[in-house]
């Protein structure tokens, strides 16, 4: 007789668990692909630095690089970003570990992640040129790429290497 009262105790709270993790599932869920759901639609809300120096603060690694080629692809927050080499060999490294990279791959992160093109305003790694690099790394063995899509790379023109005090227009 107990044990049937402990099955009919125990099955609404199982029952009630089951349905907490599924909703707690199904919104975060529906927090990626809302954001990502509207196409063409901006991948979610990106912080923006009043100066290259917040930008800094924030990035894992930011190193003066040449942008040598794109390399390929790599799916990031739904959308095809773009992967570039670029070479930091003998630049100046304003925060991490100077690691001399001549293949260093970086994913230009996207501004858009559903439908069309992911870089509509234009991919900032596409010019070969030499830039300031704001850099992330989800984990130890992850892919490198900009904190952001609009403050993730900074020309170096008139810098020199060295980080501005203000973005360049």
């Amino acid at each position: 007789m107990l044990t049937v009262k402990v099955r009919f105790l125990l099955a609404p709270l199982a029952m009630a668990c089951l349905v907490a993790c599924s909703s707690a599932s199904s919104a975060e869920n529906g927090n990626a692909s809302a954001s990502s759901a509207e196409n063409g639609k901006a991948c979610r809300n990106w912080p923006s630095f009043a100066t290259p120096k917040d930008a800094l603060e924030q990035a894992d690694y930011v190193v003066t690089a040449d942008v040598v080629r794109r390399v390929g692809n790599e799916t990031v927050f739904g959308a095809e970003a773009h992967v570039y080499s670029v070479s930091t060999d003998g630049l100046p490294v304003l925060k991490g570990d100077d690691m001399g990279h001549t293949d260093l791959k970086v994913i230009s992160t996207p501004q858009r992640c559903s439908g069309g093109d992911p870089y509509p305003d234009g991919d900032p790694l596409s010019e070969k040129q030499r830039v300031i690099l704001f850099l992330t790394q989800e984990d130890s063995q992850g892919s490198w790429r900009t904190i952001t899509p609009d403050q993730g790379v900074l020309p170096t023109s008139g810098s020199g290497g060295t980080l501005p005090e203000d973005w360049l227009a």
